[in-house]
């Protein structure tokens, strides 16, 4: 489990490393509504709902810490990325079968909150899960500006088992 989660971090660190605060900061209207930074944020949003979750065992993955510096500074970002990958290495030597509630609005007409059983591993695979699918949307927003993202960024390790399998190779750059 520690090695897919700190391949995840790997890849944001890079990304991060590779992108301007202006592009980072950039809306790209009208085909996306966020920026680089807000779908970062929101990745990172996630991460520090688990860990701070986990004294209480109830994740509250609406908790979000928008406008902060993280959204518009990449070093920021960057920053807050290396105490996650710091918490990873300690937490994913824990009992990963440990019992946890995730709570989470689940209607849009009308405020409905519900909390459902889960485990750490289970919530860890979650929050690779979604920073992969916001990956592939920053794949996105650089390919909209005519920049290239590293080979497999934003592809599900699912979809490149299956590429690799299918075509014989190592890696696929596209799902």
């Amino acid at each position: 489990m520690l090695e897919s989660q700190l391949e995840v971090v790997r890849q944001a660190k890079q990304f991060l490393i590779e992108t301007d605060n202006k592009d980072y900061q950039e809306i790209l209207k009208p085909h996306l509504s966020g920026s680089a930074g807000m779908h970062m944020r929101h990745i990172l949003d996630h991460y520090l709902a688990l860990k701070n979750g986990i004294s209480h065992k109830l994740i509250d993955y609406d908790k979000r810490n928008r406008y902060t510096e993280s959204e518009s500074c990449p070093q920021a970002a960057l920053k807050q990325w290396q105490e996650i990958e710091n918490w990873l290495v300690h937490v994913c030597q824990q009992d990963l079968n440990v019992d946890l509630q995730v709570s989470s609005e689940v209607n849009a007409n009308k405020v409905e909150k519900v909390n459902v059983h889960s485990t750490l591993a289970r919530e860890l695979m979650f929050i690779s899960s979604h920073a992969i699918h916001h990956f592939s949307l920053l794949n996105v927003i650089q390919s909209l500006r005519g920049n290239t993202t590293p080979e497999n960024f934003g592809v599900a390790p699912a979809t490149i088992s299956f590429q690799r399998e299918k075509a014989g190779k190592v890696s696929v750059a596209n799902p």
